[in-house]
């Protein structure tokens, strides 16, 4: 555990510096660079970086399935959450991206200023009903620019193996944006601990699972359906987890 606490505290000397210097260096620029250009450049870029981060600093390593299920076509991307790691290796695999954030986070110095730049769908988690309608009115004009929408459908991040409830919001607005819907599944959580510092070294596995056609069902069957598709592959990777420590 020692070992995983010392890179762990390299990974954030290293990764935190780099990002307030690469958002305060295009924070000053990228508003002059067009749009989705400004997009691979900050957010492609700075993911690239943050992966490699992971990749040679805390040994975690990425198996990615599914990839021919990645839409040519803009998409509402929902997948569960366990830890920060998915939010930034997710727009390495659907992009050009809008995320559904919180507002807060535009509001830290540099980075916010600059991630507001990058058309990211910002609500207030305080008034539900108010953020679901900015995510359907938001994403669907997101999605006619082009851009898939990352939901995050638990609304937070979950413990490993765990899967919260879903709420409606990513069948909503794939039905209103009249586009397919894209369950996507990790374990991130168990390497990358929410209620531990130190990040475990190991191989996460995402899946990319098959699109859903939104446009016969109502919402509520859409998203059970998705989320009946993750929580099947979270038993699957925890089977798969426990067999590899018995072998240990």
């Amino acid at each position: 555990m020692w070992w995983a606490t010392i890179r762990t505290v390299l990974f954030y000397l290293v990764s935190v510096p780099f990002t307030l210097t690469w958002a305060a260096f295009f924070g000053l620029i990228a508003y002059m660079i067009p749009y989705p250009l400004r997009y691979y450049l900050v957010i492609g870029g700075w993911a690239r970086v943050m992966h490699l981060c992971t990749l040679y600093i805390l040994g975690i390593r990425v198996r990615v399935h599914g990839r021919e299920n990645v839409p040519q076509q803009a998409c509402v991307i929902v997948a569960n959450h366990q830890s920060a790691w998915e939010t930034y290796f997710l727009q390495l695999l659907f992009h050009p991206q809008s995320q559904v954030t919180k507002a807060s986070l535009l509001k830290i110095p540099l980075f916010g200023w600059t991630f507001a730049m990058m058309k990211p769908i910002a609500i207030d988690r305080n008034n539900r009903r108010q953020a679901m309608t900015q995510v359907v009115a938001l994403g669907s004009q997101r999605i006619a620019q082009g851009n898939s929408v990352l939901i995050f459908p638990e609304g937070t991040r979950a413990a490993p193996e765990q899967l919260l409830p879903f709420r409606q919001g990513g069948a909503l607005l794939a039905q209103q944006a009249g586009c397919v819907m894209v369950p996507v599944s990790h374990n991130s959580g168990q390497y990358w601990r929410n209620d531990q510092f130190a990040k475990r070294a190991g191989t996460i596995d995402i899946h990319i699972h098959t699109p859903l056609d939104t446009g016969a069902g109502e919402p509520a069957e859409l998203m059970a359906r998705a989320a009946a598709t993750i929580q099947h592959q979270l038993h699957g990777l925890a089977r798969k987890s426990e067999t590899i420590k018995s072998r240990e």
